[in-house]
């Protein structure tokens, strides 16, 4: 197939990329240039005169997104304006695919979380993101899209730049520095490869679904997390805790629990065998020693 990747330079699009192409499909990727890398921003617009050459592609990826914790809270109108604005362009043209959201769209909402939990937040500017991506949601799903919720997408060439906890945890414990819980650390999460979240995306393309969790793989406090990274780059740092207020500006606020049901996800895919975590690990402490540079043609 001719697919098209928005966002196809970022951390989730370039492994996605890389695997399908590695599938024998025709891979077209939209980005910002990042990094001094080639990448360049091409204009949506751009895509209707694609239809003209015959080069238009059969499935899209919307993974675009203005991310980060620290972003959006400094810019909550900017995130929501590019996040709905950008599914509206890619929407108008006509074609099947599958929308990026997160499980940030929960809110507060705890437990095990199914597609059909409760969605549960305020109006501070920490949810403009959450915020963005329901409204995404609704939109695709008018559209005939597909919904995909990430949960916490980790493993090589992430990097700490928009608020991810791991590579954070994992930078520090390699170079030695104290390794910064924010809160207590008593705070849960679930963790999942990228190079499983890219399977299941290539997979999910042709099933029939709505919306759907994809996560799973490792669950654990952030206490937790930063003790299994210490030990597994073998790093003698100490574990240190910081505030929120001492972190984050005005407006944030915590998910003291985030953990998918994906018993939806199974019955669309099957059992799924998720990679060992103390690989996911290891494979991200050697992609964070080297500068990666994504490249897009």
């Amino acid at each position: 197939m001719r697919i098209l990747i928005t966002g196809g330079a970022g951390f989730i699009g370039s492994h996605l990329a890389e695997r399908l192409k590695r599938h024998g499909h025709e891979v077209q990727v939209i980005d910002l240039k990042i990094d001094g890398s080639d990448c360049r921003n091409i204009d949506l617009g751009t895509l209707h005169i694609w239809k003209e050459f015959g080069v238009v592609p059969e499935f899209i990826y919307h993974l675009a997104a203005t991310v980060g914790v620290r972003k959006v809270l400094e810019d909550p109108k900017e995130c929501i304006e590019n996040n709905v604005e950008s599914l509206r362009a890619v929407l108008g043209l006509g074609i099947p695919g599958i929308f990026a959201s997160t499980s940030e769209v929960y809110g507060k909402t705890t437990g095990e979380l199914s597609e059909d939990s409760e969605l549960r937040y305020s109006s501070k500017p920490r949810w403009a993101y959450a915020a963005s991506k329901l409204i995404g949601e609704h939109l695709a799903r008018q559209a005939g899209w597909k919904t995909v919720r990430f949960f916490n997408v980790v493993g090589p060439r992430q990097n700490s730049d928009y608020g991810a906890v791991l590579p954070q945890f994992v930078s520090q414990a390699i170079s030695g520095e104290p390794i910064t819980v924010y809160g207590d650390g008593s705070q849960t999460r679930t963790f999942l490869d990228v190079r499983d979240c890219t399977a299941i995306l290539d997979t999910l393309r042709d099933r029939e679904f709505d919306v759907v969790n994809v996560g799973g793989g490792y669950h654990t406090t952030v206490r937790g997390l930063a003790e299994f990274v210490r030990d597994a780059v073998s790093s003698r740092s100490d574990i240190v805790h910081k505030t929120y207020e001492s972190v984050y500006p005005k407006g944030f606020e915590e998910c003291r629990e985030r953990k998918p049901d994906l018993s939806k996800l199974r019955s669309l895919i099957g059992e799924f065998e998720y990679r060992n975590f103390h690989q996911t690990v290891t494979d991200l402490a050697d992609s964070l020693k080297e500068k990666y540079e994504p490249v897009c043609r």
